[in-house]
């Protein structure tokens, strides 16, 4: 999943940075930074992503008035050890502090538990879009393999083709010194022409017999008359170079 066509890219190591509260919480254990790490680098932004960094950010939150609300409580709780006075008036606001500060705790550990299922879900899900990169990898290196292979058929039936127009007489030994030389007049840039015609899905190129004097076809290349050939006067017509290739 090439998603970085859709242009919001944003790097999932950001996830590497939320911190694990350290309040006891039940439910699949949180990623551990490593494992954030070797699977958020370069990847695009998703809801998945987004859902674990707003539950990182509610559970900063909660933490932050849980840590506010006990510093207040124990300054107040302090007044009233020193203070008798103190004590009976603060009581009510006492209760009321303590009763947050419990509330806030059962909060905290409710959206702790939901941010380490979202980091989870984070994990899970970049490890299915692996997959299925790895295996997007897989198929193109076996289409071009496959495709290589039919290059390669299709070449090697143009030069056995070739061998049979252009040596098409004489004694076996004479057939012989003619196809090594159409096989060395075939080589080089003419293999390379060949090659891009069949990779841009154009017509195959044409191994075409020229008269005396005749016109050179547009594209073609004339080979050069061998003293091995049996029969001269051979030319290859090739697609146009300024075809766009076919993806």
């Amino acid at each position: 999943m090439s998603r970085s066509s859709l242009c919001f890219v944003l790097p999932l190591a950001l996830v590497a940075c939320l911190d694990d509260d350290p309040s006891p919480a039940s439910g699949p254990p949180s990623p551990s930074e490593a494992e954030l790490d070797a699977l958020c680098a370069g990847r695009v932004h998703t809801e998945t992503e987004s859902a674990a960094i707003a539950a990182q950010e509610r559970v900063d939150g909660i933490a932050g008035r849980l840590a506010e609300r006990e510093s207040e409580l124990a300054r107040l709780e302090q007044e009233m050890r020193n203070d008798d006075k103190r004590a009976k008036s603060a009581k009510a606001e006492r209760d009321r502090l303590a009763a947050e500060v419990r509330s806030l705790q059962g909060e905290l550990s409710t959206a702790a538990r939901e941010r380490d299922t979202a980091r989870s879900e984070l994990v899970a899900t970049l490890r299915q879009l692996d997959a299925r990169i790895a295996e997007a990898e897989e198929a193109r290196a076996e289409a071009s393999t496959q495709r290589a292979r039919a290059e390669r058929g299709e070449w090697t039936t143009f030069v056995a083709q070739a061998k049979t127009q252009i040596c098409d007489r004489g004694t076996r030994k004479r057939h012989a010194k003619c196809h090594d030389a159409v096989d060395q007049a075939l080589s080089g840039t003419l293999r390379t022409r060949f090659d891009a015609c069949t990779q841009s899905e154009q017509a195959a190129p044409e191994l075409r017999h020229l008269d005396k004097g005749a016109t050179l076809p547009a594209f073609a290349e004339r080979l050069p008359d061998d003293r091995a050939f049996t029969t001269k006067g051979w030319a290859v017509v090739f697609c146009d170079p300024a075809l766009p290739e076919t993806e």
